[in-house]
């Protein structure tokens, strides 16, 4: 049977905020436990723990209802699941990236700290500025002026302020795309003309092939037969055992035309490049074949969007330039898009080929800053971004922020110890002016602004870090070899030079994409390479980039264990 990958999510929770439970007072008791006697569980009952996110029991229970209590009364239950004693509960998408900041406030050395000594913290841990700011950590804490918060209180406020991604994977599934590919690319050589080696197998995939669909259905057995002599001719002919299991080594003396064919052989019954289900995808593709290089299979296409947090709620939505056939509820807020393919480099490897990475949202706004500020002026009001909701307040209304915090302090302490206090009356008309002077500025100020939102990851190493990095996961969970990329000339193959997209695609498939991938094969641990992919009409493309897996096993532990989304934020619980 093919084995079947799952779509990761987009983000994950390293760890949850714990409460450091005191040591227990006193001499505790002189009882000693006779562990003989002792009969923790009972034969035949059946007992109860909760597992925290990571699948460690915290807490036994005799029953599965007093366990449920438990959760029910608990603040993070969220993160937690009730299984029998002695098990564990299944294992959950745990997301491809996680967010350092949160993590490096469970991690803070201090249990409670004000609003900017937490900001010279996270500064200390290299959180990046523009997680910061896709967050809205930063302007929060600017926000909060002498405030503090404990670990506890400033995680519950990320997870309410911090944007909630998704991605949308459309698609074609199960072997049957890849193996028709398979089947028109071979037919289209001439046995008779090749290296008897390279012949013989084409000749056995031109004769095979058809017996493995019946009615657009896979017939699984005579797939399998498929691959049992294929398996044998490279061990007949090449002396390689499991070809179809293993892959080819780069110094296996094979011809590219072998390695190729088998290669798409092994993605279709999921030895190397597994497909996803069909409940993975939302929709078929809708750019098939556009713009696209020829002689790749299973091609996809990625949607990645976001879901503000509270303090941005009310900013404008997005509705993204590429529809993708999709609904418009399903493409709001979306920020990037990529679109990638299933191919076979020079050296045998499979790999998982992204044809492009776009972002309908962030590409206009940028190349309208840049030649702004190439042509030495000021980017118009309604040019820009829409006005940010969370932004740090002006000096005036910040110190009438800071009055407002302290009169509610002063409501909430004369509530809580005398109620019935006249002063409560005059309180509450001040913090009823001072609540009104922040509108209306807050109201003048909302009147400047674009129309677009500022999503995260604004510009275009962002973005290519951002989609190349959870590409990445798709390729480890997939049993891919690596994630290679379009380059210049891949992109601009039927463009003319000089125009503004064949200039565009120098600079972002160029300089641009290099460095998004050095910083994720820094995050990642997947080795940097460069590789060759050909065309079935016999181009040639060298210099081409790709995040190598093969071998890999340290970049493969990294990212089952989640990589950061940010170009930094140092090391997290031997995460990068």
């Amino acid at each position: 049977m093919v084995t079947k990958a799952l779509l990761p999510k987009v983000l994950r929770n390293i760890s949850q905020y714990k409460p450091k439970i005191a040591a227990p007072k006193g001499k505790g008791s002189t009882t000693k436990l006779d562990l003989e006697k002792a009969k923790i569980v009972k034969s035949g009952s059946t007992y109860y723990s909760v597992f925290d996110e990571t699948g460690l029991p915290i807490k036994d229970f005799k029953s599965e209802k007093a366990a449920r209590d438990f959760l029910r009364k608990d603040p993070l239950a969220d993160s937690y699941k009730v299984g029998k004693t002695g098990t564990q509960p299944p294992a959950e998408d745990t997301g491809a990236l996680f967010f350092a900041s949160r993590d490096a406030i469970i991690q803070a050395p201090q249990e409670k700290m004000g609003a900017n000594q937490w900001l010279s913290y996270l500064k200390s841990r290299n959180i990046k500025s523009s997680e910061m700011r896709d967050t809205s950590l930063g302007n929060f804490l600017v926000n909060a002026g002498n405030k503090s918060f404990t670990k506890g209180d400033l995680v519950k406020e990320f997870d309410e302020i911090a944007p909630k991604f998704d991605v949308i994977a459309l698609g074609t599934p199960g072997p049957e795309s890849i193996l028709t590919s398979l089947y028109k690319n071979v037919r289209k050589i001439d046995p008779e003309t090749k290296d008897p080696r390279v012949g013989g197998l084409v000749a056995y995939l031109q004769n095979s092939l058809p017996s493995v669909t019946q009615d657009g259905k896979l017939v699984q057995e005579n797939l399998d037969k498929i691959v049992t002599n294929v398996n044998k001719y490279m061990e007949r002919t090449f002396g390689i055992k499991g070809a179809m299991e293993q892959g080819l080594d780069f110094s296996a003396n094979v011809p590219f035309a072998i390695r190729e064919p088998l290669s798409a052989l092994s993605s279709a019954v999921g030895s190397r490049g597994i497909n996803l289900t069909k409940k993975d995808y939302a929709l078929r593709p809708a750019h098939a074949g556009q713009q696209t290089l020829p002689g790749g299979d299973n091609y996809r296409e990625f949607m990645f969007k976001y879901k503000p947090g509270k303090l941005r709620q009310n900013e404008p939505t997005y509705d993204y330039a590429h529809s993708f056939n999709l609904a418009k509820p399903q493409r709001e807020n979306a920020f990037v898009h990529a679109r990638v393919s299933d191919r076979t480099d020079e050296f045998g490897r499979r790999i998982l080929f992204v044809e492009e990475i776009q972002s309908d949202m962030h590409q206009p706004i940028q190349r309208a800053i840049r030649e702004s500020k190439a042509a030495g002026k000021k980017l118009g009001d309604r040019e820009g971004y829409a006005r940010r909701e969370d932004l740090p307040l002006p000096p005036d209304l910040a110190a009438n922020k800071q009055q407002l915090d302290l009169i509610n302090l002063k409501i909430e302490n004369l509530l809580a110890t005398n109620p019935r206090s006249p002063a409560l009356k005059k309180l509450g008309e001040e913090r009823g002016k001072i609540r009104q002077m922040l509108q209306e500025s807050k109201d003048a100020a909302g009147n400047i602004g674009g129309s677009i939102p500022e999503g995260p990851f604004q510009n275009s190493q962002e973005y290519m870090e951002f989609v190349a990095k959870y590409l990445v996961r798709i390729a480890k969970d997939g049993k891919y070899d690596g994630v290679a990329f379009s380059n210049p000339k891949i992109k601009n193959r039927s463009l003319s030079p000089g125009g503004r997209d064949y200039n565009g695609n120098i600079g972002a498939y160029g300089p641009i994409l290099n460095k998004a991938l050095s910083n994720a094969s820094k995050k990642t641990g997947a080795n940097l390479l460069n590789t060759v992919i050909r065309t079935p009409e016999g181009e040639i493309f060298g210099g081409v980039k790709m995040l190598n897996l093969k071998g890999n096993n340290k970049a493969e532990e990294i990212i089952s264990g989640g990589i950061s989304a940010f170009q930094e934020g140092g090391v997290v619980h031997g995460r990068r």
